[in-house]
């Protein structure tokens, strides 16, 4: 029998589901959906279970039956004489049990998601654009009906699937190519993005383009198949030197600056780069070519990594991983990383993306630690991360740690395979796994990267998931050209550095000796160093290992008008570790005039209200600074009243997505704080209070105005040590963002 006609029997047998409206929906916008459950010939016996579900990742609201007015209320509706209880069951599942009477052929029960009539605003779908949604639905007669995950659970089959699309366009950004050479075409991408970060289909009209030094077309109609991102091309740089464009949408007046570009004379040895090497996984492997889509046409990179989690790779997601591998391998322009996630748990080792330096390598498994999607499950192979070196050692295979699902332990480490490490992520910012790489001494370059489940690899945001908390990280990568070849030489040089997901360019030197060079000496060496940012820049800072050496003194105006309070930090040093800041702000002596905030990257970070004396505000974050800056009338005058209560977020994960009972991100409460500051002392420097552990404080100070775009420095070590130093740089801008320079291992031969 035929696939088509086994489904046919089965539906004919037990039934079917149906999503009503079927039309796309708007990501992130409230409506109603109606998921219908028609009977088969079978009906359904009383003491049955409907379940209907869908992806473990999607950040649709969960639906809720205590408020009827309250956001993301849903009811169910079945026949009379059915009696039923209805409950939400591990990730993005709902669970229907049927009493009473027996469900007849033909009968129906209707799951209503965003119920109105009690006047619910409707209920939030997921945030994240995606070509096909399922929804399943799953049926568990009364004989043997149990558990989620139960052998007898009958999963019906054509799911319903409905398109989710982006938004109406809220802002433009424009990617140049960061190294660029005078008198050379270049393109530019201009993507039109919602709230959420998709690309919006609906923009129309005209693009302007300016910018001192560049020749090209002045503008250029949309395109009538825009669908959010497209490439416009013709462009050339004049001259050597920095170049940045500008971009504006003729009818809304949208504006962007591209990133900024370094214009040469005539070709280097090495051009800069993007890779998001870990670009992340989906549960459904037909959309693996919509991944690839994405990091080439929308994010724009051009190196990307599908990682996988090895436990749960069919034989058939690796089939359609490798041909989607080499259908969008285009050197020159485009390359995917061949490769997976070894995903054991910590302590194991933890998970571990795998880069293989050709295509048609074998993924090696590890022991279950996630249920299979839909999928048989291939063996499993190797138990432990020693095991996982030992199977690729002296082959082309490049293994990085990083902060997963379960967080690597650097316990182990083989520098043989592993030349860096991935320290930002959409799962934050974890600066205490760079400071554990340096204080075990291990020569590890910095990497960033998404680890996302959307389907966005280069330019993730986090969504209203409570396991997300930052928008994507990038790797800038120093490569002789674009290729699998050169990639792999640069990430074994360690030529690479790290990012919150902004593209700066960043160069750090000892004598002349590059970042992730291993460099000897016996005289101090000096640091020579550039960075250029995305928006101003505030501090550039020089270690060695994890003490500053050097801070780089740039001009910054502080205005007396404008405060600026910062709160950063996380819960612990592993896995899903957000913290939570809610937090009210009374102005004394002045009036609030305007409040921005920077580095809201969670659609649950808000401002929950404003008048011109006070503000509050909830933000969820992890490791990087969040702020509001504040405008005053009469700072001379001012005394702010500041005071928050923290949570930390605790519990990695799901259970095994539904195969067990779930172990879900739980809500601790943590320190509270209050702190009172004058602002005309802020003239002195900032005010800062410690709050709990891992770097969470909270600090306020006058916010730097006229900062510089771009710094460079020169350096002379003043207190040379003995032995092997690591030397790396940090940038931070005043917008938030942040970029970390691999290091250069100086060798310091002290005279006899």
């Amino acid at each position: 029998m035929s696939n088509n006609a086994e489904n046919a029997a089965l539906a004919k047998k037990w039934g079917s589901g149906q999503l009503e409206p079927a039309a796309p929906i708007v990501a992130g916008t409230c409506g109603t959906w109606r998921l219908t459950y028609t009977a088969g010939e079978r009906g359904l016996p009383a003491g049955s279970r409907i379940r209907i579900y869908t992806d473990t990742d999607t950040d649709w609201a969960n639906p809720q039956f205590l408020d009827p007015a309250g956001d993301d209320f849903a009811s169910v509706e079945v026949p009379a004489g059915v009696q039923y209880s209805v409950r939400t069951s591990g990730v993005r599942s709902l669970a229907v049990a049927l009493g009473g009477r027996d469900l007849k052929p033909g009968e129906q029960v209707h799951v209503v998601l965003g119920e109105t009539s009690g006047g619910s605003p409707g209920i939030r779908p997921q945030t994240f654009a995606e070509t096909r949604h399922c929804f399943w639905f799953g049926i568990t007669p009364s004989k043997g009906a149990g558990k989620e995950g139960h052998a007898a659970e009958i999963v019906l089959p054509d799911p319903p699937e409905v398109e989710i699309t982006g938004d109406v366009p809220v802002r433009l950004v424009a990617t140049i190519p960061s190294t660029l050479v005078a008198g050379q075409s270049f393109d530019v991408l201009v993507k039109a993005e919602d709230r959420w970060g998709n690309p919006s289909p609906g923009c129309t009209g005209t693009l302007q383009f300016s910018s001192d030094g560049v020749e090209g077309p002045g503008s250029a109609p949309l395109p009538r198949d825009f669908s959010g991102a497209g490439r416009f091309e013709s462009f050339t740089a004049a001259s050597p030197g920095t170049l940045r464009l500008r971009v504006v949408h003729q009818e809304s007046g949208l504006e962007a600056i591209s990133n900024p570009a370094e214009v040469l004379s005539q070709p280097a040895e090495h051009e800069l780069c993007w890779a998001d090497p870990h670009g992340g996984q989906l549960v459904l492997n037909r959309r693996i070519k919509d991944f690839y889509r994405y990091a080439r046409d929308v994010a724009g990179v051009q190196f990307v990594g599908y990682q996988r989690n090895a436990d749960v790779i069919s034989e058939e997601d690796w089939s359609i991983q490798q041909d989607q591998e080499q259908a969008f391998f285009e050197p020159g322009r485009f390359i995917p990383i061949p490769g997976f996630e070894w995903s054991g748990r910590t302590p194991e080792g933890g998970h571990h993306n795998v880069y293989f330096r050709r295509h048609g390598q074998q993924a090696r498994r590890n022991p279950a630690v996630e249920r299979m999607f839909h999928a048989e499950r291939a063996p499993a192979e190797i138990a432990h991360v020693r095991e996982l070196y030992e199977a690729y050692r002296n082959q082309d295979v490049i293994i990085t740690p990083h902060v997963g699902g379960e967080h690597s332990n650097l316990t182990w480490h083989d520098p043989t395979l592993e030349p860096a490490v991935e320290i930002t992520s959409t799962h934050g910012m974890f600066e205490w796994m760079q400071r554990d790489a340096l204080e075990r001494n291990y020569r590890l370059g910095f990497l960033g990267g998404s680890d996302s489940y959307t389907g966005r690899p280069g330019d993730d945001r986090p969504g209203y998931q409570h396991r997300r908390y930052s928008k994507a990280g990038l790797t800038g990568i120093y490569v002789e050209d674009i290729s699998l070849e050169s990639f792999f030489e640069a990430m074994k040089a360690r030529r690479v550095y790290a990012t919150t997901g902004v593209r700066m360019i960043l160069r750090l030197d000892a004598d002349g000796q590059l970042m992730g060079s291993d460099h000897t000496t016996d005289t101090p060496p000096t640091f020579s160093g550039t960075a250029v940012g995305t928006a101003p820049i505030e501090a550039v800072e020089l270690f060695r290992g994890t003490r500053m050496r050097h801070r780089v003194p740039l001009e910054l105006e502080r205005n007396p008008n404008r405060v600026r309070v910062q709160w950063a930090g996380g819960s612990r040093m592993t896995s899903y570790s957000g913290a939570i800041w809610e937090g009210r702000l009374v102005v004394e002596g002045a009036k609030l005039l305007n409040v921005e905030t920077t580095r809201f990257d969670s659609p649950r970070s808000h401002i929950i209200s404003q008048n011109d004396h006070e503000v509050r505000w909830y933000a969820l974050g992890c490791g990087y600074p969040m702020s509001l800056i504040l405008e005053l009338d009469h700072p001379e005058q001012a005394r702010l009243n500041i005071s928050a209560d923290t949570a930390v977020l605790a519990a990695p994960g799901f259970g095994r997505h539904g195969e067990l009972p779930p172990r879900r991100v739980a809500r601790a409460e943590a320190e509270r704080v209050q702190m009172t500051v004058d602002v005309p002392g802020l003239q002195h420097g900032p005010q800062e209070t410690a709050v709990g552990v891992l770097d969470r404080r909270l600090t306020v100070d006058l916010y730097p105005e006229d900062a510089p775009l771009a710094c460079e420095f020169q350096w002379t070590e003043t207190d040379p040590q003995p032995g092997v130093g690591p030397y790396w740089f940090r940038v931070k801008q005043t917008d938030g963002n942040f970029g970390w320079t691999s290091p250069v291992f100086v060798d310091y031969l002290a005279p006899e």
